[in-house]
């Protein structure tokens, strides 16, 4: 029965700003002194959220780890067996084939078969699968189905059906964990949910998924664990907000608009301790009201959708552009530019931008006159920097030391000075090993790079030693005592419609059960429309529209009925569907079925609430009139519902 409650798995909203991190070490500590012989695995999103949930807990008893890698950890055992790569290809057979014949007439495709010809003398089913001796995981977006190699999505996908063909990888799960935390459950694929799911139902084992789905910024869950979700436990709540003041709490209580997820300010929070109170600027010149509020508030988080605006405001475009140009870092690539240029943990990947902010710290060190600091610093980095100009025998060669770093941080402080003229200076000064130079002149991947200021070095430093600009995405999970979020569009990868959000959001009352319950129903719609003409519905052509348009229709008519009286529906598809029925030809249909044309706005919904809820004391936020002139008027009625003042 659907409306069974099963005991032992627990769904735990936890919302913004609710102690989440803080609840699961809390119930880490407790349970390992009560049972000192059981297992706990923690499973987190991303590999920051992993240490900061495992700080301060000293267990080998806990397992802290990304989704990946523990999956990696638990079936790689298997991937040598011959049952499992059998298995592989049958699984992945149509992909398979579908490269071996390049049937979308792929260059990328047809080369990759050609290299493998030349190499094994011939590509088939029978010959890849002599060629595998293992399973793999490569840690990267795409699988490499001719080297057994599984990507990111595969690895979970492949794992599930793995552990429902060999039960014993299940019961592996719940011999050795006997609590189990899954953080972040709302971005989590429906693959790994339900690989849980069964593993752990009927069993002593307990499992928590915690999570908030209004901050699912991710495209990994696809609605299929809506039926689980409704037989979960649903006895804990972590309904306080510890973050922010009763008048944002309220806010975010507003947008939410549900019942059951309504937040309670914590008590030694205080409307007392804002600045200002939540304010919404609609204005014609976005870019001069931030300068203005960044000059008042110099302390504010500035808050921005896309990344290029993002460092574009730091002012490092150029660096920006440039490493995201690079192959090695683009679409598909283990890391992106954005991860190379912000996140710490990855800082050594890259070997110009690791030393080139190693000479930022060195040359604040030798400012602050640090100089045992940068002579210790020298000598550990010997694979960047010349030894020989690093000895120090008597006080004449401190001073020569430091009359040469004189050199390199004049040219470091000169904004003319670009990041190839900057190295030369380097290599003529002997300050870097001449292998380490030849090694980034002859890797082409770094021409735009090196044609970039040194001077966006300088401001990236500056930038990641007090981040004071992020997107919504980057802040995930954080707060900031003054946030001005930058409200904006989005196309691309990413696609979020912030302008059709607040014009539905302006008219109807949004609530988050309900818009994704619209937006599954019709995922639905188009799903069953491309399984009945065997491809995607933005291939479709005329040919193929004429034989399958009298099931087409049916399927269409059946939603409309469903839907008719529907808000969403109304509000998003009607004058598609409308237009359509007045005129049926596959132009006017493919605009009828466009996943993105509704995800984009329920993901604006969602961006909007967790851009919100980074605030801890003081909200401003800044739309551009031309985004929202249409209407405009019944927006600004809407914020001052919620509780913003609102400023035109």
């Amino acid at each position: 029965m659907v409306n069974e409650i099963i005991d032992n798995i627990f769904l735990v909203n936890a919302p913004a700003g609710s102690g989440k991190t803080t609840w699961i070490k809390q119930e880490v500590q407790e349970y390992l002194k009560k049972y000192l012989d059981n297992n706990i695995l923690c499973i987190t999103f991303t590999n920051r959220a992993a240490l900061e949930l495992g700080q301060g807990i000293d267990s080998n008893r806990v397992y802290f780890g990304t989704i990946h890698n523990f999956i990696n950890h638990l079936i790689s055992s298997f991937f040598s067996h011959e049952l499992t790569i059998d298995f592989f290809l049958e699984v992945y057979k149509m992909q398979i084939e579908e490269q071996i014949e390049n049937r979308n007439k792929k260059d990328s495709w047809e080369k990759r078969n050609e290299r493998y010809r030349e190499k094994f003398g011939t590509l088939n089913l029978e010959t890849i699968r002599a060629n595998i001796k293992s399973i793999s995981y490569n840690e990267m977006e795409f699988s490499s189905f001719y080297r057994g190699e599984l990507g990111h999505d595969d690895l979970l996908n492949f794992a599930r059906l793995l552990a429902d063909k060999f039960p014993i990888i299940k019961k592996k799960i719940v011999d050795k964990y006997q609590l189990i935390f899954i953080d972040e459950y709302q971005d989590t694929s429906a693959d790994i949910l339900h690989l849980f799911y069964s593993s752990v139902v009927g069993s002593k084992c307990k499992l928590y998924l915690l999570g908030d789905r209004m901050q699912q910024i991710y495209k990994n869950y696809k609605g299929d664990f809506e039926i689980e979700f409704k037989r979960l436990n649903r006895c804990i709540s972590l309904n306080k907000n510890y973050r922010t003041t009763p008048k944002i709490v309220s806010i975010l209580n507003n947008i939410y608009n549900d019942r059951d997820f309504i937040q309670l300010p914590n008590e030694n929070n205080s409307d007392n301790l804002m600045d200002f109170q939540p304010k919404v600027f609609i204005v014609d010149d976005v870019g001069a009201l931030v300068d203005s509020i960044k000059q008042k508030h110099t302390d504010s988080l500035i808050l921005y959708l896309l990344n290029r605006e993002r460092f574009d405001s730091i002012g490092i475009r150029h660096l920006y552009d440039a490493y995201s140009a690079m192959e090695k870092y683009g679409f598909a690539r283990k890391y992106s530019s954005v991860d190379i240029l912000i996140k710490e943990d990855l800082r050594d990947k890259d070997m110009l931008l690791y030393f080139l902010l190693l000479v930022d710290q060195i040359i604040k060190d030798c400012i602050q006159g640090l100089y045992g600091k940068v002579i210790k610093t020298l000598r550990n980095k010997s694979k960047y920097f010349n030894l020989n100009k690093c000895l120090i025998k008597q006080h004449s060669d401190k001073m020569r030391i430091m009359d040469l770093l004189k050199n390199i941080i004049d040219a470091y402080n000169d904004s003319s000075v670009d990041i190839d003229v900057f190295l030369s200076i380097c290599r003529k000064q002997d300050f870097i090993r001449d292998e380490f130079y030849l090694a980034l002149i002859e890797d082409p991947d770094y021409e735009l790079v090196k044609s970039v200021k040194i001077r966006e070095v300088n401001l990236l430093s500056s930038y990641l030693n007090n981040p004071k600009v992020s997107t919504q995405h980057g802040v995930k999970g954080e707060s900031h005592d003054t946030v001005i979020f930058v409200v904006e569009n989005s196309k691309g990868s990413l696609s979020v419609n912030m302008s059709k959000f607040f014009d539905v959001w302006s008219h109807i009352d949004i609530n988050l059960n309900t818009f994704e319950a619209f937006y599954y129903s019709y995922k639905m719609l188009i799903q069953a429309v491309e399984n009945l003409i065997g491809m995607k519905c933005a291939d479709l052509k005329a040919d193929t529209y004429s034989r399958f348009s009298r099931e087409i229709n049916n399927k269409l008519d059946i939603f409309t009925i469903d839907n008719e009286s529907n808000s969403y529906y109304v509000h998003l598809l009607k004058d598609k569907i409308d237009k359509y029925n007045s005129k049926k030809n596959v132009t006017n249909l493919k605009a009828c079925l466009k996943e993105n044309y509704i995800y984009s706005v329920l993901c604006a919904y969602r961006l909007f609430y967790v851009g919100c809820s980074r605030a801890r004391k003081n909200l401003a936020i800044i739309i551009s009139r031309e985004d929202v002139k249409c209407f405009e008027s019944n927006l600004c009625n809407k914020l001052k519902s919620c509780g913003f003042e609102v400023y035109q």
